[in-house]
């Protein structure tokens, strides 16, 4: 593994305007909160095949170390990966990598912050320009969907948690597909197993790797993580009204 650093762009910032899409109530229903150490639930675009776990029990899959952008450090006492950004408008992330790549990815974490920054997962592409669509948090009550492309990261949209999600302590997820036949890719956030934004956004798949991700305007912005676990699909298989233009 490689920690990786980038910027922010200037455009679409981590303070830009938010941004709410409501999704179908029988949807958040198929999906539960997983708890620590349990299985997730199915996913929601064709993910069903578990293929990474690490429950932070002990160092290993994530690159221990420190410059001048951030430190990423295991805490033995927590058992949780500390992340953190110490240089305004950068972002530090790092990619579980996958041994084949898949046209569905879906990338869940338990994830702690309270900063003015975020701290998020990714879905990262396994060909062309290195890019990644990621789903992030900004410790407050607030959920951001964005690009990372060459090392550059793009806030697209964000909006409103469910009042019953806590911003600063949650299972974040996003599910990314590829789907061909409308020209891009399909992505899905769930916060604590609520599904809280769907969207069709740029070719990034297949996917090759999952990430994490802490980005900061303004240094510092510190997040821990637990429980990281990525499933996998073979083809784009959307739950019955999860994608608006094909909801049943």
């Amino acid at each position: 593994m490689q920690t990786r650093r980038g910027a922010m762009t200037a455009v679409g910032t981590l303070g830009g305007a938010a941004l709410a899409l409501s999704i179908s109530a029988a949807v958040a229903a198929q999906e539960g909160s997983p708890a620590p150490g349990v299985s997730p639930a199915p996913g929601l675009l064709g993910a069903t095949t578990e293929v990474f776990r690490d429950d932070m029990s002990a160092p290993g899959t994530w690159e221990l170390v420190e410059d001048e952008s951030g430190v990423t450090a295991y805490d033995a006492k927590r058992g949780e990966l500390l992340v953190s950004v110490t240089q305004d408008r950068a972002n530090v992330w790092d990619d579980a990598e996958l041994d084949a790549a898949y046209p569905v990815l879906r990338v869940e974490s338990w994830i702690a912050t309270s900063g003015e920054g975020a701290a998020g997962v990714a879905c990262g592409s396994a060909t062309g320009l290195p890019r990644w669509l990621w789903a992030g948090t900004d410790g407050d009550a607030g959920w951001i969907f964005g690009r990372l492309i060459d090392g550059r990261l793009t806030v697209v949209v964000r909006g409103d948690l469910p009042a019953e999600v806590d911003g600063g302590n949650l299972t974040l997820a996003i599910e990314c597909a590829s789907d061909p036949a409308s020209g891009g890719d399909q992505a899905v956030v769930t916060a604590d197993g609520i599904p809280v934004y769907t969207t069709l956004d740029i070719p990034v798949g297949p996917y090759d790797k999952g990430s994490i991700i802490v980005a900061a305007d303004v240094a510092p912005e510190e997040a821990r993580f637990d429980d990281v676990v990525i499933t996998s699909g073979d083809a784009f298989v959307p739950a019955p009204g999860v994608v608006p233009s094909l909801a049943s």
